[in-house]
This record gives C-alpha cells, sequence and structure tokens, in this order.
C-alpha cells in the first residue's frame, strides 16, 4: 500500500543521514506489529518488516523510523548501540531473578527486557515528536497505542505473573506502568493507570517518567536516558555500549 507523504518524507531523511536505502516490506509471520533492521556490512538497506493485517502503517514505520533518525542524527563516535557479553547477561538473569530457568530461555527474556527498556525510553521520545509534528498520523498513532496500553493490562493477569520471577515481573509492570501514565494523560485515558496502580507500580512509573523530563530530549542523551532507566530498574550491569558501524 502506498505510504503517507510525511512517511515517505522520513524514509527519504533516514536515507540522507544513514546513506543507506530504506526497504518496506509487509512479513505475515511477523509477531510484533513492526521491526526494523538496520544495514550493516555490504546490506544494501534497512529492512522494514510490518505486519499486513495493522490500521497503522503509517506510525509504525515512521515510528520504527524514528529510532534510526535519532541514531544517524549523532555524530558518528556518538552513535551507541546495546550489546551484552556473557558475563553481563549472566548479571542480568540473576538480577532479574532467572536463574533456574534454562540458560537459552532466560537469556531469551533478559534480551526482551533490555529491548524494552530500550524502546520504552527512546520509544517516548520517538512518539512524542510523531505526535507533536506529524498530525496526519495520530488517529493512526491513537489506535496503535490503545491496543499497546490493552496488551499491556493483559500481562497483569494473575495466570502470566505467576510464570515468571517477581524481579522480571516488576522491570516488565514498572515500564508498562510508566507508558500508562504518559498516554493516560495525552489521550485522557486515566483509567489505564489503575490496574499498575493497585499493584503498586505507581511511584516507580514516575522515576522512569521524572528521568524522561530530566534528561535533554536530544539523541546524544538517549545513551544517558537509558543508563538512567537500567538503574531504576535493576537491569544496570546486565549490558555496555558499543559503537554503532554500517561496516
Amino acid at each position: 500500500m502506498p505510504l503517507h507523504s510525511d512517511t515517505q518524507k522520513l524514509i527519504q531523511k533516514v536515507e540522507k543521514l544513514s546513506g543507506r536505502l530504506v526497504h518496506v516490506s509487509e512479513d505475515q509471520e511477523l509477531k510484533v506489529m513492526a521491526t526494523i533492521t538496520p544495514a550493516r556490512g555490504i546490506a544494501p538497506a534497512h529492512f522494514l518488516r510490518y505486519r499486513p493485517d495493522t490500521r497503522s502503517v503509517d506510525y509504525l514505520v515512521a515510528y520504527q523510523l524514528g529510532f534510526l533518525t535519532r541514531l544517524f542524527s549523532c555524530p558518528a563516535e556518538e552513535r551507541w548501540e546495546v550489546v551484552a557479553t556473557r558475563e553481563e547477561q549472566q548479571r542480568g538473569i540473576e538480577a532479574m531473578g532467572m536463574t533456574d530457568f534454562a540458560t537459552d530461555i532466560a537469556q531469551s527474556m533478559l534480551d526482551q527486557i533490555v529491548i524494552q527498556m530500550r524502546s520504552f525510553s527512546v520509544g517516548t521520545r520517538v512518539d512524542d515528536w510523531i505526535w507533536k509534528n506529524l498530525p496526519d498520523l495520530w488517529t493512526q498513532q491513537e489506535h496503535a497505542i490503545l491496543s499497546q496500553l490493552a496488551e499491556n493490562e493483559q500481562a497483569l493477569a494473575p495466570a502470566v505473573r505467576k510464570r515468571f520471577p517477581k524481579q522480571l515481573i516488576d522491570a516488565n509492570s514498572v515500564m508498562n506502568a510508566a507508558y500508562a501514565v504518559a498516554w493516560g494523560e495525552v489521550l485522557g485515558e486515566p483509567r489505564y493507570t489503575i490496574p499498575f496502580k493497585a499493584l503498586g507500580y505507581g511511584a516507580k512509573a514516575n522515576e522512569l517518567l521524572e528521568i524522561l523530563k530530566e534528561t535533554p530530549d536530544d539523541p546524544r542523551a538517549d545513551r544517558e536516558l537509558i543508563e538512567r532507566w537500567a538503574k531504576c530498574l535493576g537491569l544496570d550491569g546486565a549490558f555496555h555500549f558499543e559503537l554503532h558501524s554500517l561496516t
């Protein structure tokens, strides 16, 4: 399907900043709504995939491109990505209470919570920029966010919470609570915060949001933002930063 002109402009911006093309395609096998694989080595393009059943294609494409826009807006020496050694992974597994899980499963869950931390912290900046600058995408953005809020609330079900360690559940729930508080205010939907506050996640969620307010909304400060969220969530020491390189 043809993309909105605002989305096409973002594609052009990422291509200009990175020197690589952006390839957008449908993927029926995709489990998430959209994802992007940045170009590396001889790869000719950044590959962005989305599920064909989504009603928010332009927003989801713009959201994924927002991360690359922030990354490549930084000088080359300040383009950081999150990586982890085996030792750091083990520290994260211990911090999240997953030592009784099989190693591959524990590593996978740790990867997911670290990705969530990066996506929610920096993603808040991306979402805020879209909300302020791309009004034609508001309907799609609101639809996607309301869907995400409903999905996050489902993770509070007792049957789900019993399956995983408390440390991991708490880290996930605090981030979901922060998301609910932030978007509840923007969309006038405070009811989404009620179940999180009822379970005691309100105060910690406000800590994350306070960090967002205190940290400059500058792509060069995204590393600091991620580090501070990690410390708040008990994930510090579970990863480190390496310079991103296209080669």
